[in-house]
């Protein structure tokens, strides 16, 4: 075969690895309690239904779940653009002293496993008085992305031309007003991808949210999906729905953005 064909071949493996558990999901989610344990496992199930899903939403707290995830993402993420692009702005555009090792700072941190940082991220939010609050859970959040933000922003910044830069000081504009009137609308595909990236990441965060929530009333939709498991029983078709409604939000954000979000990845690919 010729490369092309063996980077579809490729493509294809990838996307299916992706692809399967979800179609296992959807199909769980429309099976009743018998026909989730059946052999031979159907991928089609003979009488699919909606129940779960209206189960789900009418008699359990999942609608609540989705409310807390969205506050949280969509506040944790303004929080973290507010942080994160000035300060790709200043590391691209200006040069200080100690500019070289807070970059190479910034990349040490992004290999650090937000696990490893369960305990003192605990310990600080504890001491601000913010345990089981979507305050502390938001700083937190916010605290973990700003490195990679503020890194993925300054490339994008990079790839803009200083020209325009000297242009705006020439013409009596200040960092601010050449920040938000030229770069911002210059990086805006890069923009849209790091906000995607971003509201992924605290959608489907788990680890952190478990630690830093107690009441069931403030649980994101991974904790409210985990919460519906039993040590003895578990309803797995709803298990699915209720996993399944919680993918609908992410995926309409990444469709709603998509051309912004192809061009973020592809930007700097051909030089203007």
């Amino acid at each position: 075969m010729t490369r092309a064909r063996w980077i579809s071949v490729a493509l294809v493996v990838v996307a299916a690895a992706f692809l399967v558990p979800q179609l296992w999901l959807l199909s769980l989610s429309l099976k009743d309690r018998g026909a989730v344990f059946a052999y031979p496992p159907q991928w089609i199930p003979d009488n699919p239904s909606l129940f779960n899903y209206i189960f789900a939403l009418t008699n359990t707290q999942v609608p609540w779940y989705l409310w807390n995830s969205a506050k949280v993402a969509v506040l944790a993420t303004l929080l973290t653009l507010a942080i994160g692009v000035p300060a790709g702005y200043v590391l691209s555009r200006e040069r200080f002293a100690g500019r070289g090792p807070l970059m190479a700072l910034l990349l040490v941190v992004q290999m650090i496993s937000p696990v490893v940082l369960l305990l003192p991220l605990y310990s600080l939010v504890e001491r601000l008085g913010l345990i089981d609050t979507h305050l502390g859970l938001v700083l937190a959040y916010s605290a973990i992305q700003v490195p990679f933000t503020a890194w993925v922003l300054k490339n994008f910044f990079d790839a803009v031309p200083p020209a325009l830069f000297e242009a705006a000081r020439l013409d009596g504009a200040s960092r601010l007003h050449t920040l938000r009137a030229i770069a911002l609308p210059l990086i805006a595909p890069g923009l849209a991808a790091t906000i995607i990236f971003n509201l992924a990441a605290y959608w489907s965060e788990f680890a952190l949210a478990l630690v830093l929530l107690d009441s069931q009333s403030r649980f994101t939709i991974p904790l409210g999906v985990f919460s519906l498991q039993s040590a003895y029983e578990t309803e797995w078709q709803l298990v699915a729905a209720a996993s399944f409604i919680g993918l609908v939000p992410m995926v309409a954000a990444f469709v709603f953005l998509q051309r912004y979000f192809i061009a973020g990845l592809t930007a700097g690919a051909v030089k203007g």
